[in-house]
């Protein structure tokens, strides 16, 4: 079902454009279209202890990161050690995101709807 799948970014703008793709049915039919779960602070910083909301609370698509993907996703990081501010050390040994995505898809529309 996900092989097709469209990840967005952070990028502000593209979420909306996507989101206006999926409305106006103009997103093939083998594809879905996919939103990272913003979550509060708290659970941002809690890393691994996020999991079990993470896992409780809905959503379409989980992707969980062991210790090998972690320390890939944190090399990455290390490798613009210039970009390497307090906050971002912060990111990389507290975030959730280092370990845990969620992903909620985003509803398509009726195929071949006119907006005028």
């Amino acid at each position: 079902m996900f092989a097709s799948s469209i990840f967005l970014t952070c990028n502000t703008a593209v979420p909306s454009i996507y989101s206006y793709l999926a409305s106006t049915g103009q997103v093939p039919n083998d594809c879905c279209l996919l939103s990272l779960v913003t979550v509060g602070l708290f659970r941002k910083y809690i890393s691994f202890l996020e999991l079990p909301f993470s896992w409780l609370l809905p959503c379409s698509l989980r992707c969980f990161l062991g210790s090998q993907g972690y320390r890939q996703a944190k090399d990455a990081m290390y490798c613009h050690r210039t970009q390497l501010l307090w906050f971002r050390y912060l990111y990389v040994t507290m975030s959730r995101y280092m370990f845990i995505n969620t992903f909620q898809m985003i509803p398509q529309g009726p195929k071949n709807l006119k907006i005028y």
